[in-house]
C-alpha cells in the first residue's frame, strides 16, 4: 500500500535515507559530506546500476540522487522507472541539461533536478523540496487511489445490469489507466462472459459485443469460441508493449485479430481467481505501445483485494438472485403439476416382469445414467420416471415433465431451452425453458419419439455438450440435469426410416427399461381391483 511520512518526518534530516548513485568519486565524495554535515543518513554510495540495484535489495532509500550517465553511455533511466513504480523520489544530477534523451528523463517524472556543478545550498534546498512535494503527492494518490476504490464498491453493489455497471467503471478507470479499449470476461466454469468498451472520444465509449467482434473478424461463433479458449486466463498481471505485444498477439489469433481490428500496439492485463467462482479478467489496450507503465501495475496490484472483495460479493448476490428466481419457478412449476397431477405413491404388482423392472429401476435410479422408458401407452412410463427421480441422489430438487406430442414443433425449442426478449416475434420478455428450470434435477421428455428432426439434433448437442442455448441468446449456458425420455414407439423402426436419428437414439437408449402391458401380468389384476376398491370404499 502507498504510505506517506508526516511533514515533520519529511523535514527531519535524521530520519531519511538517501541513497547516492554517483560514477565520480569526487563528486560522490562531497555529496555524501554535505548530506551527513546536514544530519542525513547516506545509505550507501552506488558506482553502477547494477550496484545501486543490489543496495536497495538490503534496504529501500527514502530519496535518491541520481546521475544520469553511469560509466560513460550507460543512462539511469530503467533505475530512475524502477523507483517509480516504487514512489521512491528521486533527483537527477547532470553537468549536461540538453542531452538527446530529455523527453525520457522527463517521462520517469523526477522531483528535482541539479546540475553540475552544484553548490550546498543547490543540494540541500533540492532535497527539502523533493521530501516535501513526494509526501503531498503520495498522500493526494492515496487519496485518490481510495476514492476510486469506493466509487468502484457503489458501482458494482448497485441493481443495475451488467453491462450499465461495467460502463461506469470504464469512465472511472480511465483518469488511472487510460486505453482505447477495455475488455471484461468472467469465467466461472459454468458460463462465461465478456464485454468491450472502444473509447470513441471524451468519455464516450462504444460497447463491443462478441457478437460484434465476430461480425467485425469474420469469424464463426465456433472458431471465435475455439480461439478465445486458447488464450490464457491465469492469475496475474502482465503487460506487453510495442514488438513484445506484437509477438505475444502472433501466439493467439484472437488477440492478433482485435489488436488489428483497433489498431492497437500495448496490452494491460489483470486477471482475478475469484476462489470457486473462476476467473475476472480485465484487459486494457491502447493504441500507442509504451502507455503502460510500472505504476500502473502497482496501482492494480494495490487494489487487487479490495476488487477481489467487491467481485465476491457482487458474484455472491448474482448467485442469490438467480437461486431465489430457480426456487421461485420451481414452486409454481410443482404447484402446477399438484393441480393436474395424481397422486399415486407407489406401483401395484408382483408379477416376474414388474419385479424384473423395479430391479433394472433400483440399479438406474442411483446414477445420472439417461433412461429410455419403452412400451405401450398406458404401462405407467411417467410412474417409472418418478420413481427413478425420487430414488436418485437429485430427488431433493425438481422433476420437469415436457410432453414432446402436445407442443407444437415451432414452440419446442422455445420450451426446452428459452429465449431472450426479441428472440422472434411475439417474444416480448425473456423465457427460462425447461432444461435450465431442471437445472440439478431431472428432465422428463415424454413421447420422445414425435420430436422434429431439426430439433433432435439440438438436443444431441444438450446431451453431448451439457450446455444448451436460448433462442437469440448469445452464448451457452451450461446444464446439469439428468435425462429419462419415454415413447410408445419403436425407435428401432423410426431410425431405419429416417425419422429418429441413431446418434441421438444411441445417447437416449443408455438404460433401456421396457414397461410390460397390464395383458401380460394377469396376476397383477386382483391386487390393482383391491387397490382401486380401498379408494371407493367409506
Amino acid at each position: 500500500m502507498l504510505s506517506t511520512k508526516s511533514t515533520k518526518e519529511s523535514q527531519d534530516p535524521s530520519a531519511v535515507k538517501v541513497l547516492i548513485v554517483e560514477d565520480e568519486f569526487l563528486i560522490a565524495d562531497n555529496l555524501r559530506d554535505i548530506l551527513q554535515e546536514a544530519g542525513y543518513q547516506v545509505l550507501d554510495i552506488a558506482y553502477t546500476v547494477a550496484n545501486a540495484l543490489a543496495i536497495c535489495e538490503q534496504d529501500l532509500p527514502d530519496i535518491v540522487l541520481l546521475d544520469i550517465y553511469l560509466k560513460g553511455t550507460e543512462t539511469s533511466l530503467a533505475l530512475a522507472r524502477s523507483f517509480q513504480a516504487q514512489h521512491i523520489p528521486f533527483i537527477y544530477i547532470s553537468s549536461n541539461a540538453n542531452d538527446g534523451i530529455q523527453q525520457e528523463v522527463k517521462a520517469t517524472q523526477p522531483y528535482g533536478y541539479i546540475g553540475k556543478p552544484f553548490g550546498k545550498k543547490d543540494v540541500l534546498y533540492s532535497l527539502e523540496i523533493a521530501l516535501h512535494r513526494h509526501a503531498h503527492s503520495l498522500e493526494k494518490k492515496l487519496w485518490k487511489e481510495k476514492d476510486l476504490q469506493l466509487s468502484l464498491t457503489n458501482i458494482l453493489s448497485n441493481t443495475t445490469p451488467w453491462e450499465v455497471k461495467l460502463r461506469a467503471v470504464v469512465t472511472h478507470l480511465q483518469p488511472f489507466i487510460p486505453f482505447d479499449l477495455i475488455t471484461f470476461s468472467l469465467e466461472n466454469g459454468q458460463s462465461s462472459r465478456s464485454c468491450s468498451f472502444f473509447r470513441m472520444g471524451a468519455d464516450e465509449y462504444q460497447t463491443i459485443q462478441p457478437a460484434d467482434l465476430l461480425r467485425m473478424s469474420g469469424l464463426s461463433q465456433e472458431k471465435y469460441d475455439q480461439l478465445r479458449t486458447q488464450i490464457p486466463l491465469a492469475e496475474g498481471l502482465f503487460s506487453f508493449s510495442g514488438d513484445e505485444f506484437i509477438a505475444h498477439s502472433q501466439q493467439f489469433r484472437l488477440i492478433q485479430l482485435i489488436a488489428k481490428t483497433f489498431s492497437l500496439q500495448s496490452n494491460l492485463r489483470f486477471t482475478l481467481n475469484s476462489s470457486q467462482r473462476g476467473l475476472f479478467s480485465v484487459s486494457f489496450y491502447s493504441r500507442q505501445p509504451t502507455i503502460y507503465q510500472p505504476d500502473h501495475l502497482s496501482l492494480l496490484a494495490r487494489m487487487q483485494p479490495s476488487i477481489l472483495l467487491m467481485l465476491e460479493r457482487l458474484l455472491a448476490y448474482e448467485e442469490i438472485t438467480r437461486l431465489s428466481e430457480q426456487l421461485g419457478r420451481e414452486n409454481r412449476y410443482l404447484q402446477e403439476e399438484v393441480k393436474t397431477t395424481a397422486n399415486i405413491e407407489e406401483v401395484i404388482g408382483k408379477s416376474p416382469l414388474l419385479l424384473t423392472v423395479f430391479n433394472q429401476v433400483s440399479q438406474v435410479a442411483p446414477t445420472d445414467a439417461t433412461v429410455l422408458l419403452t412400451g405401450e401407452s398406458g404401462t405407467g412410463k411417467e410412474l417409472f420416471a418418478r420413481t427413478v427421480h425420487k430414488l436418485s441422489t437429485r430427488k431433493e430438487k425438481v422433476l420437469i415433465k415436457v410432453n414432446c406430442a402436445t407442443l407444437p414443433p415451432g414452440l419446442i425449442e422455445s420450451e426446452l431451452f428459452g429465449h431472450e426478449k426479441g428472440a422472434f416475434t411475439g417474444a416480448s420478455e425473456k423465457r427460462i425453458g425447461k432444461f435450465e428450470l431442471a437445472h440439478q434435477g431431472t428432465i422428463f421428455l415424454d413421447e420422445i419419439g414425435e420430436m422434429p428432426l431439426e430439433l433432435q439434433a439440438k438436443l444431441l448437442r444438450v446431451l453431448q455438450e451439457k450446455e444448451i442455448e436460448r433462442l437469440g441468446g448469445k452464448g451457452p449456458i451450461k446444464t446439469d440435469v439428468r435425462v429419462i425420455a419415454a415413447t410408445n414407439r419403436h425407435l428401432e423402426k423410426e431410425v431405419a426410416q429416417g425419422r429418429f436419428r441413431l446418434d441421438l437414439y444411441y445417447r437416449l437408449s443408455v438404460f433401456p427399461i421396457l414397461l410390460p402391458a397390464l395383458r401380460e401380468r394377469v396376476e397383477d389384476i386382483p391386487m390393482l381391483a383391491y387397490f382401486f376398491c380401498s379408494k371407493v370404499q367409506p
